[in-house]
């Protein structure tokens, strides 16, 4: 045929190797394409009201059933008893009271500290910052039910080696179950979270702004106050409006430390309803208290992205003339790093340290060199031997593993939607940061109300907490893998089209490979946090199913096991410190 002509009509094209083409082989690709893609959005779509809207549908549903200790799906008609007597309670002041006190303190504390630690490791020129940087995000490989562990055995009044060298030098006894304890745990472990959104504005902002105002004669503290701050305040609220989510959520540090002497907040007040340690649990009621949880994040989630969306507004850097010169400390060089060393030692050292010290001991008692000689690794032997014990680390092993690979896979689907599948890729997106709004303890209630209803057996299996956990992890995964795609210059894919490869070959030989550091990130800090997630773990667990947290739990609720519950929650902190070091380590080589 030569170029330029039409084919004959009742006669079929060839393709490049000379066969006949079929009709179907001519179509505009474009046709083709969008209907690949829109198979693609419903089937996305069918997953996310799976995983998502069913199990929330199924907790609204249930809000409105008085059905006490009674199953929702046992009681005919609706009513809104639940959220009357929610309302006309005397425990809702006190839990909101105590909510709003633990998320206030926990967010202003972490911001104080990452605010400052942020200003001192970028901007000045603090000495040991290589190895002070990297400490004060230890945290973020300790999953928070270890964390509330340590601070216990550190800070507990009879033999907590922090609450004793302060009863000795201050002369006032620590008391690590109370509300400012609560806050202090939850304020220390939301540190390196801020820390990493704080930073960024910290390290990119002009210095040029602050000689301007230091040659107007403006000091350190003026040039701080109305000049670094404002021109950081909005990374600064968007960070401390997700920590109130965060906060808002969080339940093993205040279950830990507040439930021993009655003290709740919202998360653990629902836990407690669904799993009294005494009496029936009230269904309805807890669904309600979990509807108000919701409500109070998604109002927290709508401020923090419209906050986001505002930042472009306080842009600072702009290419020419751009310079970061550190501050000077001056004679204040040693002692302010000094001070951060101290934080790091009280803050993260020692709490560790006991940790695996109570670990090595036959019975709870404090750090001497005079029992040095009792220490013994008899606590680690029973759990390998422990049937129940070695059961629960197994369990933990698989979820984790299986969490760690649906959320990455289906993240990786999800993302590319958002990029390459159109505005309804971008809407289904969006909607799975729904999830966000959705405290751990909510979800794995509503998971657990959905699956004792609609006949799929998985409850009591490990896999109901997978599937639980992997709707928790599926928006941060999918963002994660997300910001890698949108890096990816679309050039890269149009050539592989252009010299005839396959939608399906595109993605095989150019998307995948380019976004499997990515992709591998993503599955490394899913398997981490998975290892040490309570809430759903707790409230989804069976004989068969359990998790070394839900052991955890139980040996420090129940038999007070604190030298065996410590030897646990160390095999815990060392699965997660390998895989948050790991995470870490690919992110560095790939910016290398």
């Amino acid at each position: 045929m030569q170029s330029g002509t039409k084919p004959t009509a009742g006669v079929r094209p060839e393709r490049r190797d000379g066969v006949q083409a079929d009709a179907a082989d001519v179509r505009p690709p474009t046709r083709r394409k969008d209907r690949l893609l829109g198979g693609v959005n419903i089937a996305i779509g069918a997953i996310l009201a799976y995983l998502v809207l069913f199990p929330l549908g199924v907790l609204v549903y249930s809000s409105f059933k008085d059905s006490e200790f009674k199953l929702p799906f046992q009681v005919s008609g609706f009513s809104l008893a639940n959220f009357t007597g929610i309302l006309s309670s005397e425990r809702l002041l006190e839990v909101a009271l105590n909510s709003l006190i633990f998320v206030v303190g926990t967010v202003v504390l972490a911001l104080v500290i990452s605010v400052s630690l942020a200003y001192l490791f970028e901007r000045t020129d603090i000495p040991g910052r290589r190895v002070l940087a990297p400490s004060t995000l230890a945290p973020m490989a300790v999953p928070a039910t270890v964390m509330a562990v340590a601070w216990v055995l550190a800070a507990n009044p009879a033999n907590g080696p922090l609450a004793l060298a302060v009863e000795r030098t201050l002369g006032f006894t620590v008391n690590i179950y109370s509300l400012p304890g609560m806050i202090l745990v939850a304020g220390i472990f939301g540190v390196p979270g801020m820390y990493i959104m704080l930073a960024p504005a910290f390290a990119r902002l002009n210095q040029e702004f602050e000689e301007a105002a230091a040659t107007s004669g403006a000091g350190w503290l003026t040039r701080t106050r109305k000049v670094v701050l404002p021109l950081t305040m909005p990374a600064i609220t968007a960070a401390s409006m997700l920590l109130v989510v965060i906060a808002l959520e969080e339940f093993a540090i205040p279950a830990m430390l507040g439930m021993p002497n009655q003290i709740y907040v919202f998360s653990s007040y629902v836990q407690a309803a669904l799993q009294p340690p005494g009496g029936l649990p009230d269904y309805g009621q807890a669904s309600a208290y979990g509807i108000l949880l919701v409500l109070l994040s998604l109002v927290m989630i709508a401020v923090y992205r419209r906050q986001t969306r505002e930042a472009h507004r306080f842009r600072v850097v702009s290419g020419k003339g751009y310079r970061a010169t550190p501050v000077l400390l001056g004679r204040w060089r040693i002692p302010i790093a000094v001070l951060v060393s101290l934080y790091v030692l009280v803050a993260i050292v020692v709490p560790i340290l006991t940790l695996v010290w109570t670990s090595l001991t036959p019975f709870l008692q404090p750090i001497s060199l005079d029992s040095l000689d009792g220490l013994s690794l008899a606590n680690y032997s029973s759990i390998f031997t422990d049937p129940h014990l070695s059961h629960a680390l197994v369990n933990t092993l698989v979820i984790s593993l299986l969490t760690a690979t649906l959320t990455a896979a289906f993240g990786s689907w999800l993302a590319l939607a958002s990029t390459r599948g159109g505005f309804v890729g971008r809407v289904l997106f969006d909607l799975s940061f729904l999830v966000f709004a959705i405290p751990s303890v909510v979800l794995g209630m509503a998971v657990l109300f959905l699956y004792l209803f609609v006949p799929v057996p998985v409850y009591g299996t490990v896999w109901i907490i997978v599937i639980a956990l992997t709707t928790r992890y599926i928006p941060r995964g999918s963002r994660m893998i997300q910001t890698s795609l949108l890096q990816l210059d679309p050039g890269l894919e149009e050539v592989a089209r252009v010299s005839g490869a396959s939608s399906v070959t595109v993605m095989r030989r150019v998307v995948f490979p380019l976004v499997a550091p990515a992709v591998s990130r993503t599955w490394l800090w899913v398997f981490a946090n998975a290892l040490g997630e309570l809430p759903i773990a707790l409230l989804l667990s069976s004989s068969d199913n359990r998790t070394v947290v839900v052991l955890l739990w139980d040996m420090i609720g129940e038999s007070a096991d604190y030298p065996e519950a410590s030897a646990l929650a160390v095999l815990l902190l060392a699965l997660s410190s390998v895989s948050v070091w790991w995470v870490n380590r690919r992110g560095f080589q790939q910016h290398m």
